[in-house]
């Protein structure tokens, strides 16, 4: 069973590999995906304009949430993770990076299992393995050599 699956039985979320293991029991209650890009605007001889693109950005994600008491230890050892992991979450998967994150808590208590629960914030950055335009789609496209 891989370190994704573990996660996929009760939740869509969570970060695994290298050492990072963090899948709350609790769905975020917010997921945010963005991604940047530099672009030139000319207007061209029709009266309209030409765009290209200079430099494009690596995908953001923002994941905010609860947490239970016992999940803790899992978010601050995520949070002093210095290697790419795996992200899993709703619409989207690959490699990322932690940029920040924070808990705030205790904000609630939890009658089921009687423990604490906490707020997280935690920002990433894909690394670009997973974007479309990293290096290793290169050669990828119209024309391939159909290895």
């Amino acid at each position: 069973m891989s370190s994704i699956d573990k996660f996929s039985g009760s939740n869509s979320f969570s970060v695994t590999g290298n050492g990072a293991d963090f899948g709350p029991f609790f769905m975020p209650d917010r997921i945010s995906v963005s991604k940047k890009r530099n672009l030139v605007r000319h207007a061209n001889f029709c009266g309209l304009e030409d765009v290209f693109e200079i430099h494009g950005h690596n995908r953001e994600i923002h994941i905010s949430g609860m947490m239970r008491e016992r999940e803790l230890s899992a978010f601050e050892r995520l949070l002093d993770h210095n290697q790419p992991a795996d992200l899993l979450i709703p619409g989207w998967s690959g490699e990322v990076r932690v940029v920040e994150g924070e808990q705030e808590g205790p904000v609630a208590w939890e009658p089921q299992n009687g423990e604490y629960l906490w707020k997280y914030s935690v920002d990433f950055v894909s690394t670009g393995q997973n974007e479309a335009g990293h290096l290793r789609y290169y050669n990828d496209g119209i024309v391939n050599e159909g290895r």
